[in-house]
């Protein structure tokens, strides 16, 4: 009964507009819920809404915490075998909601579900899925989401969190304008944080990173830096497996998302680019497998990569065509390859045709590949009215 008056007091405090780290028994609530509350199971589906009673409900007995190693966290008050010492509980990763540790100029919040922006205020807890923007060049911002994870801001900027699913562990922020930086303790497990944006997403990240993001009138271009330790940048027929300190590149995305410009600033940045499905075969046994392939591209400063997309006609399952082009720092083309997305073959292999004939006559084989689909679907529509006409008449 004390388990459930404690939570809906945080809720009722919190829901409102945050809850303020000056009141210790608030906060101490706040604070125990993620080591000794255990509230009752819930669909792993619901997400946690504006209000932040929501966003206490979510937790369990662990959330809030670094997820533990393979073989397990002991329980409170477990003991290991006999004659040996209780293992050590892991420290806090997170704590349950975002805390502003400190604000210098004006900065406002607009919580899920509200319709107006209000002030943020230092030492309250917010809820998750609540937007940030800061107001002024000499404003300066820190967002604490756990003991030695925090977001910084110094400027105008605006980002927001991702409501969490019960049980969730991780957190995420999405960018929406302007410069933001992150901090992460070294021993972060994989995964546990990330940032996002249409075009890409930033996961794997320790140490400190920072993120400048803006919209464009066709898209929009963002910059992803390394500051120390390491981080990972996914995105449609691409990765950078691991930036690393001082190592940074900026994207570009069309508005449409048929356009990725990666172009290296800073270090040498190992990209993986998608090069579609090719058929192997094993001379030993005959068979035949079709394995994704890839392309190591090293992007240097001034060096480039496009990607190009386009929807296929009448593909029900949204495969794209697509051609993957790299670029040295002189602007000279190193690479190309054109594929259909998880269509072995539709694939023109690497270092396509560079000669003018040899374009013209790729135009055309891909030109012929199209209306053959185009056919295809149209002959596939007809058999099914059909089909749906002579079941119509027997009935």
């Amino acid at each position: 009964m004390k388990s459930i008056v404690s939570m809906i007091a945080v809720a009722a405090a919190v829901a409102t507009l945050g809850a303020r780290a000056e009141d210790d028994d608030l906060l101490d609530a706040l604070d125990s819920l993620t080591d000794d509350e255990t509230p009752s199971a819930t669909s792993a589906s619901t997400t946690a809404e504006s209000d932040a009673g929501e966003a206490v409900d979510s937790d369990d007995s662990t959330a809030g915490e670094a997820v533990g190693d393979e073989s397990g966290e002991a329980a409170d008050g477990e003991e290991g075998e006999e004659g040996s010492a209780p293992q050590k509980q892991q420290p806090k990763l997170f704590h349950l909601l975002p805390f502003c540790r400190s604000l210098e100029g004006q900065a406002e919040i607009l919580i899920p579900g509200k319709q107006e922006w209000q002030p943020i205020e230092e030492g309250k807890y917010y809820p998750l899925g609540a937007t940030y923007r800061t107001i002024g060049a000499t404003t300066l911002l820190k967002i604490d989401f756990g003991p030695e994870s925090s977001v910084s801001v110094a400027g105008e900027a605006r980002f927001r969190t991702r409501r969490q699913e019960l049980g969730e562990r991780s957190r995420a922020l999405e960018l929406v304008d302007g410069t933001i930086s992150v901090k992460l303790p070294n021993q972060i497990v994989n995964g546990s944080f990330s940032v996002c944006a249409p075009g890409f997403t930033v996961t794997n990240m320790v140490g400190e990173s920072v993120f400048t993001y803006k919209t464009t009138g066709d898209g929009d271009e963002a910059t992803v830096r390394c500051v120390t330790q390491k981080l990972t940048v996914v995105g449609p027929h691409f990765t950078a497996p691991a930036m690393r300190a001082a190592n940074e590149i900026k994207i570009r995305t069309t508005q449409d998302h048929l356009m990725t410009g990666l172009y290296g600033s800073r270090g040498d940045v190992v990209i993986r680019l998608d090069q579609g499905i090719v058929a192997n075969k094993d001379f030993g046994t005959g068979v035949i497998t079709n394995e994704p392939k890839y392309l190591d591209w090293k992007l240097s400063p001034q060096t480039a990569v496009r990607i190009h997309r386009a929807n296929i006609p009448h593909s029900k399952s949204g495969r794209q065509a697509v051609t993957v082009m790299t670029f040295d720092a002189n602007g000279a083309l190193h690479n190309r390859c054109a594929f259909a997305d998880n269509m072995v073959e539709v694939n023109s292999g690497e270092l396509g045709p560079t000669s003018k004939k040899e374009r013209e006559e790729l135009a055309k084989r891909a030109a012929e590949i199209a209306r053959q689909q185009e056919a295809a679907g149209k002959a596939a529509e007809t058999r099914d009215a059909e089909v749906t006409e002579e079941e119509a008449e027997e009935e």
